[in-house]
């Protein structure tokens, strides 16, 4: 027996879930909908999702006297932004008053034999898709990275508790994988009724672990993995009862009911089941090629400056003049991390780092940065090697006339890189 059960109380609670979970599971910035795999479904749910962007700014200005920032949408990369609040907030008042309302207008029936199965079928796709999604960025090592240039040279002490969980995730490949099929393998089990409760237990071991470590290092992704776990216990809750008699009371149990939302003609059951396989595997195929296809281009091939690598600034002299090792200097370049296409970063002898915008020209062999500060500003250096691991830089900077001599740093010096995996350890290796 589910959640549709005569009771008024379960009534109610079941006419809110039904609101909410299905304006949850609308398509939205940020969020996996079931809605938008389809072909030209963001021109659709443009105008709804329009709605939103224009209602949350005004509830926040309006109810909160909230302003600037606060209630502007900027791509900042965090699902836990206070009009991310306001939205989930408002969704929640549209599920109080729409289940209130749904009471009054429907208040004589007495369960909903053939809404909840429609009910349990979104959110087990809502579910399984939005597992899929962060699944296949974990088995495609994409989601996280093994640390880079700027992080290995980076004091662990200044890192944030979100940089060091994403770290030690991407220390270990691996791992990173094995995660990913932690979440892969209950999004198959929620796409078939018979496996539904399996895979929701599934789901809610590995989301709430999810969510405890959004929670507890700070990741702003808090809001909707909350909502993920709910939707896990949702689908796991229908069949309580039976797991308590099961595992709990060692006592014999009914069979489990396995409702399917009703079609009334074989022609639309047949068409329903064609519609399921096609769908399923489009959202898989479309998953692992596009998955693959992110692995070979930023994994396997990434693409690389001409000066790749880590350097140690050997040689630094500024108008002809060798600078003096002195920590306090703010000149002199102490290291060079050239990791991507478009970026410099340089570290200072006086600790302070500077990253710089970044173009190269093969031909001319140059390598013009870009102040930060003033995109008007750019400064020009010619790049030459003298040997496979030395990088010689000339040219002028703000200080003055620069030229340099560059060592590239090995990364099997580096031992979160180089220590591997042993089976034998005689000894406790931690450091």
């Amino acid at each position: 027996m589910g959640i549709t059960a005569t009771p008024l109380p379960q009534r109610l609670f079941f006419r809110f879930i039904c609101i909410y979970f299905s304006l949850y599971s609308l398509p939205s910035t940020g969020r996996i909908s079931i809605f938008s795999q389809f072909p030209g479904a963001q021109f659709v749910w443009k105008p709804y999702i329009a709605l939103w962007k224009a209602m949350c700014p005004w509830v926040g200005a309006r109810w909160f006297h909230l302003s600037g920032r606060a209630i502007t949408y900027t791509p900042t990369g965090s699902g836990d932004t206070t009009l991310d609040y306001i939205q989930n907030l408002l969704i929640l008042l549209f599920a109080f008053a729409g289940a209130l309302l749904w009471s009054i207008l429907d208040r004589k029936r007495t369960d909903y034999p053939k809404l909840e199965p429609w009910l349990r079928l979104l959110v087990r796709y809502t579910l399984a898709l939005t597992l899929f999604g962060y699944s296949f960025a974990k088995i495609f090592p994409l989601q996280f990275r093994a640390p880079g240039y700027s992080k290995l040279i980076e004091p662990y002490g200044d890192f944030s508790p979100m940089g060091a969980l994403w770290y030690f995730m991407g220390a270990s490949t691996a791992y990173i994988v094995f995660s990913g099929l932690a979440e892969v393998v209950p999004g198959l089990l929620l796409l078939f009724r018979r496996t539904t409760t399996l895979g929701a237990l599934c789901a809610f071991a590995v989301l709430l672990n999810v969510a405890v470590l959004n929670y507890c290092y700070d990741v702003p992704v808090k809001l909707y993995s909350t909502n993920l776990v709910l939707m896990a216990l949702y689908l796991a809750a229908a069949d309580l009862r039976r797991l308590v008699n099961i595992f709990v009371l060692n006592r014999a149990t009914d069979p489990v009911d396995q409702t399917a939302p009703g079609f009334t003609h074989r022609w639309a059951r047949i068409g329903a089941i064609a519609f399921q396989v096609v769908f399923i595997s489009y959202i898989l195929g479309n998953s692992l090629y596009g998955g693959w296809q992110g692995y070979q281009s930023r994994v396997i091939h990434p693409p690389r400056p001409p000066i790749y690598g880590l350097y140690d600034v050997e040689q630094f002299k500024l108008n002809g003049q060798e600078a003096p090792l002195l920590e306090t200097d703010r000149t002199r370049w102490r290291k060079l991390i050239a990791e991507f296409p478009g970026n410099i970063v340089i570290k200072m002898m006086n600790g302070t780092t500077r990253g710089y915008p970044a173009a190269y020209n093969d031909d001319k062999k140059t390598l013009t940065l870009t102040d930060p500060n003033d995109k008007g500003k750019t400064y020009t250096l010619t790049y030459s090697r003298s040997g496979p691991n030395y990088l010689n830089l000339e040219g002028a900077l703000p200080a003055g006339q620069v030229s340099m001599l560059l060592v590239k740093v090995d990364d099997s010096k580096f031992l979160l890189l180089s220590r591997g995996f042993h089976w034998i350890n005689e000894v406790a290796f931690n450091r």
